[in-house]
């Protein structure tokens, strides 16, 4: 399936279409005696209800059991419709209520369990369910007419008509589909149902089918922010080329006009897939609209039949327009953000995006972020003394020209009073950003929310911020149901904790810090890496020996690259620990590209094959007295056999 850039976070939202075709088309006009008899026959698109015959997807048997399109029920019963989460249909008729499950073949009528042969299913756009099941439960009886080879169902309307969920009953008569937050509409892409939305609706797919392996026909639309320059025909057609999968081929590009508009066309070709896609794509103000059509064949030709649906697509929305159903997600402005992993729910501003990569909830936009983080409440730990060790250790780690402006506000949240703990960190250049760390305590869990921005952009981003911040709602009942003991982050850490690592290659021990992560920690193997708060930390074999190792990073230093970042020698010396004598060499970059200035602190030993080298890497806004303790100790602490 299609879904480059936002493709892959598929959603598996179940079909707004599909329960359109749930839906009665009219009312049954019922008789005098309430009286209903469907007439219908597999592989037969008509179906008779009280003599009356219509179009529908064609019933079939599998594994003995009959499938109709469920709306064949629901228009001669008159049951009522609800669907839920997604996936679960439940119908009511009188005192009775059946629910159903897409992919499950557990059917409940009235709660009890019953197992059948067959799952509802997805078909073209419509819901097959299983046809004994449901209406022996509103008291119908089957039998067969020997005569016409039809299944013929004979039962009594509902009493009352049922009444399905406002969200599907707002659906009823919808025959196009837009965003009027982003300003597309279409016609509804009959026969597909939607299985993915991006957060802010930039991104939107229909398929035949909600399993990515199986699709052999899909529809998406894109809007991208272009800014307010025309692009040539070129840049559009490169723009829409860069949602190409690895094997799509172009075939066809093209300037065509439709209704007035002029639309860029690119028509391609997955080998793999097999899947033929049509793009089109326009330009309106500073958004550009994609359009893709796909469809699985052995040329170009099988996208003939799409051509009306895509001359459909407008770069507009009328709002005015009863047939049309608005798919936003953009809602007074913002986005509601749901992550059901963790139970929070956040209204974001509509150029927020969430950082699919970030393990926990992440959230930012060009200059802001969000980040949500929990863990297990420590024994006798408050808000205020939180504030206060956070405060403390915040200052251990960066030094004091990097930090100002401390202070500690008490607030509430949807959830309960809180604590927000503010203040400036500068990493170089005199750039300072502002920090918000608000924290509350439910239950067994400490609750956090950081939010960071530029301190230059203070005003806006304070003001977001609270309207962010007064948003925010937290299932904390779902994370004491599903979570057990989470383990205190490095705030709270008891750094002097150390483990010892030995190498039986290199012949050496070490003691490394418990809150350091190593990355390559094997210390038999050819290289160690560790990551910690202020830097990392290295360990690798060279085949000269240390004193070559010295002249080679000295030169680098007065080399062109090495003056263009600002390096410069600052300690060249030996140096013995516990016995064993060292080259050591402090470098430091003020001015490296794409980093902070740092600090790189090697200690060379000589060996058999060559050298040694322990190497420190740590940034000058790091470089407090408690982080170079850490790494001195660390250092002393080198032990060869």
């Amino acid at each position: 399936m299609k879904l480059n850039m936002y493709k892959r976070m598929l959603t598996m939202l179940l079909p707004v279409l599909l329960v359109i075709a749930m839906l009665p088309i009219a009312a049954f006009a019922a008789e005098t005696d309430n009286k209903v008899e469907v007439r219908l026959k597999a592989g037969s698109k008509t179906v008779k209800i009280n003599g009356k015959a219509s179009t529908v997807e064609a019933p079939f048997v599998s594994n003995g059991t009959t499938m109709v399109p469920l709306k064949v029920i629901t228009n001669a019963f008159g049951a009522g419709l609800k669907l839920e989460n997604g996936n679960v249909i439940t119908l009511t008729y009188n005192d009775r209520k059946v629910v159903l499950t897409f992919g499950s073949k557990t059917v409940k009528v009235n709660g009890a369990a019953k197992t059948v042969a067959v799952a509802p299913v997805a078909v073209k756009g419509s819901t097959m369910v299983p046809l004994r099941v449901i209406v022996e439960a509103f008291g119908a009886k089957i039998t067969a007419d020997n005569a016409t080879k039809e299944t013929v169902i004979v039962g009594v309307r509902a009493q009352s008509s049922g009444t399905g969920g406002t969200s599907i009953d707002s659906d009823f008569g919808k025959t196009k589909i837009g965003d009027s937050y982003h300003g597309w509409s279409l016609n509804y892409p009959a026969g597909l149902i939607q299985v993915d939305q991006s957060d802010n609706g930039e991104f939107i797919t229909w398929a035949d089918t909600a399993d990515d392996s199986k699709v052999a026909a899909q529809v998406n639309v894109i809007t991208e922010r272009v800014g307010d320059d025309k692009l040539s025909s070129e840049e559009q057609r490169e723009l829409m080329i860069s949602y190409y999968d690895q094997d799509e081929i172009t075939v066809d590009k093209r300037t065509i006009t439709v209704g007035g508009l002029t639309f860029e066309k690119v028509v391609s070709y997955a080998k793999q897939s097999k899947m033929n896609y049509e793009y089109r794509g326009i330009q309106k103000d500073d958004k550009y609209y994609i359009v893709i059509v796909g469809a699985k064949g052995a040329n170009k030709s099988v996208l003939n039949s799409y051509d009306a649906f895509l001359n459909s697509f407008a770069p507009s929305f009328n709002e005015a327009d009863k047939a049309l159903k608005d798919v936003t997600k953009v809602k007074n402005g913002v986005i509601t953000f749901k992550d059901e992993d963790y139970g929070l729910t956040v209204k974001l501003p509509t150029d927020w995006y969430q950082d699919f990569e970030s393990a926990t909830p992440w959230y930012d936009n060009d200059t802001d972020s969000l980040y949500f983080s929990f863990s297990s409440a420590l024994e006798g730990v408050t808000l205020e003394n939180w504030a206060s060790r956070r405060e403390a250790r915040i200052r251990e780690d960066y030094v004091s020209s990097s930090l100002r402006n401390f202070a500690t506000t008490p607030i509430t949240l949807q959830d309960g009073k809180a604590i927000t703990l503010s203040y400036e960190l500068s990493f170089f250049n005199n750039i300072w950003y502002t920090y918000h760390e608000t924290a509350f305590i439910s239950g067994k869990y400490h609750y956090t929310l950081s939010y960071m921005y530029p301190s230059s952009n203070s005003e806006k981003s304070k003001k977001v911020y609270n309207q962010i911040i007064a948003s925010v709602d937290i299932d904390t009942a779902f994370i004491e149901k599903n979570f057990g003991n989470v383990e205190e982050n490095d705030d709270l850490v008891d750094r002097s904790i150390k483990t010892t690592k030995r190498s039986s290659t290199y012949g050496y021990s070490i003691e490394i810090p418990t809150y350091w992560t190593g990355e390559q920690n094997n210390f038999n193997e050819d290289e160690v890496l560790y990551s910690f708060s202020a830097g990392a930390f290295n360990v690798f074999e060279m085949s000269e020996p240390a004193a070559s190792v010295v002249n080679s990073l000295s030169k680098y230093v007065t080399s062109p690259e090495g003056i263009a970042q600002g390096s410069t020698t600052k300690q060249s010396n030996t140096a013995t620990i516990n016995g064993k004598t060292a080259q050591h060499l402090v470098i430091h970059s003020s001015k490296p590209k794409e980093n902070m200035p740092y600090t790189e602190e090697f200690y060379i030993f000589d060996s058999a094959q060559g050298s040694l080298v322990f190497n420190f890497n740590y940034y000058d806004n790091r470089a407090t007295d408690s982080n170079l303790k850490i790494i001195n100790d660390v250092v002393q602490s080198i032990r060869f056999n």
